[in-house]
């Protein structure tokens, strides 16, 4: 009891907020860059107005997609970001952005990404916990948050990391080096490296280090004596994985959100390294700070519960999560597969026994396409989409799909059972049990 007293104390203790205000500025500047980016390379368009059919994640099939105010969406997403990396009215912008960030992307999962998810997540954190003001970056200092608020960014962006690495503890990425030996024989044209990406020994070791280094490196970024080591790590690591796999958004995020890790003074003492001053240090210890209560303990503690648990979820599932994706979203599964598959759907009317065949390509964008025909709960849903359009027309119909995939190698293998109607099957977060069993063989050499 006593050691829980002395914690609760520690974690109310005011700390400098220099840091969470530069990364505030570092995540809202690499949000406003990656808008620009999506309005300038026509992904708005792609991903919101040209879109017949949307498949919205689980529990938001209730919200409509924007269409065309998608344009309106994405310029509003732009000054809330600016506002964030500005520290105008911190709180209200992140939120507001966290909302309708979270929006844009549940309309669709063919736009899931695990960072779109990070970024909701530490949005949302910011429009929550206090995290100093604008002037929190001067040299004279002053502005403190409890330290609490500090670990909670911290212990956020190191589940990322550890999970990522739990998730790499696999026969695929472990023993076969996959899907890494298939992404690295692409990339044999970069300088130096080029021609040790051809090795599969390469392939593997590469795969063990990603594996090591996403286990470990939250911890070392914790002790003051390999912070500096790990720090480096990360630059180069995050450096290495954007120049081969052009991952968006995510590596520059996480070296940003590593800066956490660093003393919480840092930002004011570059500053004044820079201006030619000194900043000089504040004594934050005797600074009144809110007592750490029942209901910030509780609502900490769950937030923490749910983010131990949600990345652990595919195991009340049977299969393999690489194979039937129950449970892959939101869990930290990052970079784990190379997944491609067909999809043909067979429509029966159930009054007359008239078979027709849909291919989704028709129906669909090249990238929905591509998303729809290797994850179940979007194969289901077209399905269904298909079925209601029949009954629009009067007919009533039993849907059938014939779904090929290959992952990570492997030959293409059957993942939906062509004998089941999917019409008639609910959209749940319960087992598929119309799904097949998964390839047992290993890549093809």
């Amino acid at each position: 009891m006593r050691a829980l007293v002395a914690l609760r104390g520690r974690l109310a203790e005011p700390v400098d907020a220099a840091s969470l205000a530069a990364f505030r500025v570092l995540l809202g500047t690499l949000l406003v860059a990656f808008l620009v980016r999506l309005w300038r390379k026509g992904v708005i368009e792609q991903a919101f107005v040209i879109p017949k059919l949307f498949f919205p994640l689980w529990g938001f099939g209730w919200l409509p997609p924007p269409g065309a105010y998608a344009y309106v969406l994405y310029a509003v997403l732009g000054v809330l970001a600016l506002a964030l990396a500005l520290g105008l009215w911190t709180r209200a912008a992140a939120g507001l952005f966290c909302l309708l960030f979270t929006y844009a992307h549940s309309v669709d999962a063919t736009n899931y990404l695990n960072h779109y998810y990070l970024v909701t997540l530490l949005t949302g954190l910011f429009a929550v916990v206090p995290t100093g003001g604008v002037g929190a970056l001067c040299t004279r200092g002053g502005a403190h948050v409890p330290r609490w608020v500090l670990w909670l960014f911290r212990f956020q962006l190191g589940v990322v990391y550890f999970f990522g690495g739990i998730a790499k503890l696999k026969h695929d990425w472990l023993v076969l080096g996959q899907p890494l030996r298939t992404w690295l024989a692409a990339n044999t044209d970069v300088f130096l490296l080029g021609p040790l990406f051809a090795r599969a020994d390469v392939a593997l070791l590469m795969s063990w280090l990603g594996a090591i280094y996403d286990l470990t490196i939250p911890f070392l970024l914790c002790v003051r004596r390999t912070r500096p080591y790990a720090f480096v790590a990360v630059v180069a690591f995050h450096a290495l994985t954007a120049r081969l796999f052009m991952i968006g958004l995510f590596p520059y995020l996480m070296v940003a959100g590593s800066l956490l890790f660093l003393s919480p003074s840092w930002p004011r003492r570059l500053v004044a390294h820079l201006s030619g001053g000194a900043a000089r240090d504040v004594a934050f210890r005797a600074a009144a700070t809110e007592p750490l209560g029942a209901r910030t303990i509780a609502l900490l503690g769950a937030y923490v519960l749910v983010q131990l648990l949600a990345p652990l979820r595919h195991h009340l599932y049977p299969g393999h999560v690489l194979w039937t994706e129950q449970g892959y979203r939101f869990a930290w599964h990052v970079m784990l597969m190379e997944k491609t598959g067909t999809a043909e759907y067979t429509l029966v009317d159930r009054a007359t026994g008239l078979r027709r065949v849909a291919f989704p390509r028709t129906l669909l964008t090249r990238a929905q396409t591509k998303a729809m025909a290797t994850q179940p709960d979007m194969i289901l849903q077209l399905a269904h989409a298909l079925a209601r359009r029949e009954r629009a027309a009067g007919r009533d119909v039993a849907v059938y799909a014939d779904v090929f995939v290959v992952l990570n190698g492997r030959p293409p293998r059957r993942l939906v059972d062509p004998a089941v109607d999917l019409a008639r099957e609910p959209e749940s977060l319960a087992p598929k049990r119309w799904l097949l069993p998964g390839p047992d063989e290993s890549p093809s050499e």
